[in-house]
């Protein structure tokens, strides 16, 4: 029989016995009497471990393994390791089809040129136009002050002019016909007085009338350009000059505008195709990481594990099986499989905050796996974090002794006895039984016939906070009191 299965039974029965015996019966002669003091009966046993906790066997050498990529997001798989086998280093661990993003690397490579040219053309653009805005802004300034001056000499001067020319033109067209017809009445009057008329003068004659035809036609003209001058062609070239004006008025109001928009427009064009540039370099080199990235191989030999383990948990691990299916797809930048060394194992525990009184490194005890519990593996505390953790509970890592003839393997679980006292079974008594002189311990048994009760020495060992182990002085079956006679 395991003397440690009847240890808590034991101990309860010992620490009832405790507050039946705290509590004298009355004597049959009536309470005004003294009564006897209250006493224990030693019993061997063994002492209650001061901390006992739930922990999962972990790998203290693990690789998780996860795809980072940067720019591609396809991680459609092919093929993967199966959960439970067994790699070595280096072994491909997932497949990937990379069909997809090698040809994007091959197009991407290919608009490179391209993209360069268009840089270049961009930056020669704006180079042009660096040189040509000034240009064009004085040019445009230029033309608005000749509009503004031809008008205002228009007004000024060049109108009143026109008109006077018009009338002066219809006035020299009257006098050249009044000189004409003139010198021709002379002729006439002079030749007349002649009985015969010379064929010369008939010519001179028919040369003059014919000056008169010509004044007359002239005279005809004149008025009718002196009346156009005056009704329609200077009117409209008034309107054509304030027109010009006006449009060069807007000219100018939208080049002092525009010009400057458009410069800064193509600069920030310029700006952004030296962006776009570095983003499709980045891009490129990116494809070209992660295509790498794709090659999952194994970094250390050891057993697949499906999903992540966080303080000895595992999780994902069903739907990570769906993902690694043919056909399946992965999330990139998340662990979804885990390579566990199992020669390597450690105990992961979480304790409550009373626990924390009695944990400490180096603290011993035993570890009893949930797959062979009648197995008792030698355990030692090696950390207890005093920072709670985010799910709560507090971290305590434990170390154990391996045993040949237990299989163990990470994500089983065990039952941890921590603080349990290594001296077996020993008479145990009540704490408060037990008192201190200096460094010396005594417990006091009850005098036999009314005889002044024994001091007795003793030599205690650990101590449960109840029940005290006595390793020396004391021998099962003893009777001693509970409190100090006095």
């Amino acid at each position: 029989m395991n003397l440690r299965c009847l240890a808590l039974p034991l101990s309860a029965l010992l620490t009832a016995s405790i507050h039946a015996a705290s509590t004298p019966a009355p004597d049959a002669k009536g309470s005004g009497e003294a009564t006897n003091p209250p006493t224990h009966k030693v019993a061997r046993g063994t002492l209650k471990a001061k901390v006992q906790l739930d922990a999962v066997f972990e790998s203290t050498a693990m690789a998780p393994i996860k795809v980072e990529t940067k720019a591609w997001s396809d991680l459609s798989v092919l093929d993967a390791a199966a959960h439970g086998a067994r790699v070595k280093k280096g072994e491909t661990l997932v497949k990937f089809d990379t069909e997809k993003l090698v040809e994007q690397i091959r197009e991407t490579e290919q608009d490179a040129p391209g993209a360069v040219i268009a840089l270049d053309l961009a930056v020669a653009e704006l180079a042009n136009l660096e040189q040509t805005t000034p240009l064009k802004t004085d040019s445009t300034q230029r033309a608005h002050r000749i509009a503004n001056e031809d008008l205002a000499y228009f007004e000024k001067v060049g109108r009143a002019q026109r008109e006077k020319n018009s009338k002066f033109s219809l006035k020299s067209a009257e006098q050249r016909l009044e000189g004409a017809r003139e010198e021709l009445t002379q002729l006439e009057k002079m030749y007349k007085a002649d009985d015969l008329t010379e064929e010369t003068e008939e010519i001179i004659l028919k040369r003059q009338k014919f000056a008169v035809e010509g004044a007359e036609l002239g005279l005809e003209s004149s008025r009718l350009l002196a009346e156009r001058d005056q009704k329609t062609l200077i009117p409209r070239e008034y309107e054509a000059l304030k027109s010009t004006k006006r449009d060069q008025d807007a000219a100018l109001t939208l080049a002092e505008v525009n010009l400057p928009r458009t410069l800064a427009k193509k600069r920030l064009d310029l700006d952004k195709l030296k962006r776009d540039q570095k983003k499709a370099d980045k891009k490129l080199v990116d494809l070209k990481k992660d295509l790498e990235n794709l090659q999952v191989t194994a970094p250390m030999e050891g057993l697949v594990y499906y999903g992540s383990c966080e303080n000895g948990k595992w999780s994902g691990g069903a739907q990570v099986a769906k993902s690694l299916a043919p056909s399946g797809k992965l999330t990139a930048n998340q662990v979804f499989m885990t390579l566990v060394d199992p020669d390597k194992l450690g105990l992961r525990a979480s304790a409550t905050e009373a626990d924390l009184q009695h944990l400490k490194q180096g603290l011993k005890g035993s570890a009893a796996p949930v797959s062979a519990p009648d197995k008792k593996l030698s355990a030692k505390v090696e950390e207890v974090s005093f920072i709670p953790a985010p799910g709560g509970g507090y971290d305590v890592r434990v170390s154990f002794k391996k045993d040949a003839d237990v299989r163990l393997y990470p994500g089983m679980n065990a039952k941890v006895s921590l603080g349990e006292s290594g001296n077996g079974e020993v008479p145990l008594a009540p704490k408060e039984a037990i008192f201190t002189e200096g460094k010396k311990h005594f417990a006091y048994l009850p005098g036999k016939d009314g005889a002044k009760p024994e001091k007795r020495a003793v030599k205690i060992g650990e101590s449960d906070g109840k029940l005290t182990e006595v390793l020396e002085g004391l021998a099962d079956g003893d009777k001693i009191l509970l409190t100090k006679p006095e």
